[in-house]
């Protein structure tokens, strides 16, 4: 069995607890495993802004430490804010989802690398209050959102609204994006060749790592791209029927129940 040498965790459903906290005794276990040598880095759909209390709990601030956010379209040095890879879409490619969002009454709201603009005029969005995160929220109409890079477009409404949208919009703008669902109120919408196997996989050529070196854990359809890529990957007990099937490992036990911790205290003990 190849050493493991980087572990990138998904937040929402895996690092988190419901309560969107990092227990105190996972905390631990990865902070010692940093401290031996070993790689940590968080991989999360969130933006970095979001990020930085989980970063500095885990003591993930040294000069060759990194994130992968927007679900892997940005990974960037935690101390500088430096990037070592960036995949970014633009307003015109968002278009068409915003045309058919506006006309069929959905919210939407467009990450660049720094805030969110929350489409103003069509449906509710229910991001600010999933997310739950410090993180700077502009409203504005779409003809004035700026014409610049930007990271993602997201979806924030009911479970039930969300499931809908896989037989109410046309294949062909279903096409278009790399469509996934990283809680069950938020549906992103990505670069069609963006997902977070992408972003641990230039983590990993970064370190000078291979697949076999990475472990990385998730719950979600936003994880199984890095679950397809890693040579050690571990579901939650909580995760979906789809990320369990991918998964080497299952923690023993839930998110709100320290699975990670005592997952790695096995493995790693």
């Amino acid at each position: 069995m190849a050493e493991i040498k980087l572990i990138c965790f998904d937040l929402d459903g895996t690092l988190l607890t419901s309560q969107k906290e990092i227990a105190p005794r996972t905390a631990q276990v990865i902070r010692e495993l940093h401290a031996a040598g070993i790689h940590i880095a968080i991989a999360t759909g969130r933006p970095i802004a979001a990020i930085g209390k989980f970063i500095d709990q885990l003591g993930l601030t040294g000069a060759n430490d990194f994130s992968l956010t927007f679900n892997g379209a940005l990974v960037l040095n935690n101390a500088s804010q430096e990037p070592i890879f960036k995949l970014a879409t633009n307003k015109a490619a968002i278009t068409p989802l915003y045309e058919w969002a506006m006309a069929n009454g959905y919210p939407l709201d467009v990450l660049d690398f720094k805030q969110n603009w929350q489409i103003s005029g069509i449906g509710h969005s229910d991001y600010a209050s999933v997310l739950r995160a410090p993180l700077l929220f502009e409203i504005t109409n779409f003809a004035s959102l700026p014409e610049q890079p930007y990271a993602k477009a997201v979806m924030a409404t009911s479970k039930e609204r969300l499931d809908a949208i896989s037989t109410l919009m046309p294949a062909d703008l279903q096409a278009q994006y790399h469509m996934v669902r990283s809680q069950p109120k938020i549906l992103e919408f990505l670069q069609p060749t963006l997902d977070k196997r992408v972003g641990v996989q230039a983590l990993a050529k970064h370190y000078g790592l291979t697949a076999e070196n990475v472990m990385v854990f998730g719950d979600a359809e936003n994880d199984l791209g890095m679950f397809e890529y890693a040579g050690t990957p571990v579901a939650m007990l909580n995760g979906s029927d789809d990320v369990k099937a991918l998964a080497a490992y299952t923690t023993p036990c839930s998110n709100d129940e320290d699975g990670i911790g005592k997952f790695l205290e096995r493995y790693f003990g």
